[in-house]
């Protein structure tokens, strides 16, 4: 019964903040979640391992636009949206697009992690969240939760649940990424 009051808070916080985000970028805060994340406020830092060894901390990326995606093997939307990330990725990468991968390993079996990376052939940086500080910082409710970051730091979108469609994806990086 408490997964579907979850599910359901999600749900509903999900479609607010579609409606605060509005799927473009923000000029001004707008609050997404009362731990203090929201659009138009530079992005909290960390510093994570990576999968494969050594460590990303986020405010080396700045120049960048950062796609942060927080996911879970467990997780059967995280499971969906994973080869569009790949996907775009390969695309945008090359125009300055970082992707990184922030696994919830507090919650999830690094065995588990290594196997699903494999099973979907991930090419962009996966990060372990070991102790849960990643996520309390960025205030999630729930996996996947996708957050866009721009060139300077600026949490411009944060999407709740799965990614919808490559187009949507898109129009928000493109503005972000620019010509």
């Amino acid at each position: 019964m408490r997964n579907w009051i979850l599910v359901g808070l999600l749900a509903a916080l999900a479609i607010a903040c579609q409606g605060l985000a509005g799927g473009r970028p923000a000029s001004s805060p707008t609050p997404l979640a009362s731990g203090g994340l929201a659009v138009g406020i530079p992005a909290p830092d960390f510093t994570l391992e990576r999968l494969d060894g050594g460590s990303v901390r986020l405010r080396d990326l700045r120049g960048k636009v950062v796609l942060l995606n927080f996911w879970a093997t467990w997780c059967g939307p995280c499971r969906e949206e994973m080869p569009l990330l790949a996907e775009i990725y390969r695309t945008y990468h090359p125009r300055g697009l970082e992707v990184l991968g922030v696994n919830l390993t507090s919650q999830d079996d690094l065995a588990e992690v290594r196997r699903f990376v494999a099973a979907f052939d991930l090419p962009f940086p996966i990060l372990l969240d070991h102790n849960g500080r990643a996520e309390r910082s960025y205030a999630l409710v729930g996996v996947p939760t996708t957050v866009f970051i721009d060139r300077e730091g600026i949490i411009q979108r944060v999407v709740l649940g799965a990614l919808k469609s490559r187009e949507d994806v898109e129009g928000t990086l493109r503005p972000l990424l620019g010509p």
